[in-house]
């Protein structure tokens, strides 16, 4: 049970499933309509969780050269330069869009839920199906115009390069964007008021879906059809035992 008060719980999405299951299972419906599945009470084994994936996938776990593991276990921090393990809002995303194949799926599992408030840190997802309805109904964009469209992007390590919010992957269309990694000078979208990333993250706050993860609750999500971000975290400090407790995570991405 939630040590949060009553009035703090969490609203659970229909059909999601409530209590702990014996073998992990996909569902694909929720996967393709939502873009994400929820399983509450999966459990904080991270072992399991691996093997669970590894079998579902097939051995298609997605490892990462830069982070050097296939499952990466990862909290908040009072400082980091990792978007990750930064208290703040971070930046709606799909990971590894830089890669010419990113992973298709996503395994987000809660091992400690914000200390202070279940709000903090939850998940926000936006699905591409009502993300291209919605800048087609506000700014009478086509998905063509967000394909054709090149976001101005700027590393460190890679230098300034162009990328479409949308592209086609394999014949189909996926997302590869992240907000935070933008330049700043963007072009403007026609004789748009609005900067192209004010656009953007407008439309994705006005549909994002929120979900709110309880310790030992699992998160998957699908890479290519959904963009996801954290919310702000907290993090808290005890005297008595000179610890910082704070939202800690593991993820594990994926292939089908």
């Amino acid at each position: 049970m939630s040590e949060h008060p009553i009035s703090h719980n969490v609203v659970r999405w229909p059909g999601e499933k409530k209590i702990r299951s014996s073998a992990l299972q996909l569902d694909q419906v929720a996967l393709s309509e939502n873009g994400f599945q929820i399983i509450r009470q999966y459990g904080t084994d991270v072992s399991r969780l691996e093997c669970d994936l590894d079998r579902l996938s097939g051995g298609q776990l997605y490892y990462s050269n830069r982070m050097g593991v296939l499952c990466h276990q990862y909290s908040v921090l009072p400082e980091s330069p990792n978007f990750s393990e930064q208290m703040l809002c971070g930046g709606f995303h799909s990971d590894f869009m830089f890669q010419p194949n990113p992973p298709a799926y996503i395994a987000l599992l809660c091992l400690q839920q914000d200390p202070r408030h279940p709000l903090y840190g939850r998940n926000q997802v936006v699905h591409m199906r009502s993300f291209v309805e919605r800048v087609q109904q506000a700014f009478g964009l086509s998905e063509q115009d967000l394909k054709e469209y090149r976001l101005v992007y700027d590393l460190a390590e890679r230098g300034r390069f162009e990328q479409p919010i949308l592209d086609d992957l394999d014949g189909k269309t996926i997302f590869r964007f992240h907000e935070l990694l933008l330049g700043k000078k963007q072009m403007q979208w026609g004789s748009a008021e609005m900067s192209v990333v004010s656009m953007l993250h407008a439309v994705m706050m006005d549909i994002t879906s929120d979900i709110c993860l309880e310790s030992g609750d699992l998160l998957l999500l699908s890479n290519h059809h959904v963009l996801h971000r954290r919310g702000e975290c907290s993090i808290k400090f005890e005297g008595l035992t000179g610890e910082w407790h704070a939202r800690k995570m593991a993820s594990i991405r994926f292939n089908l």
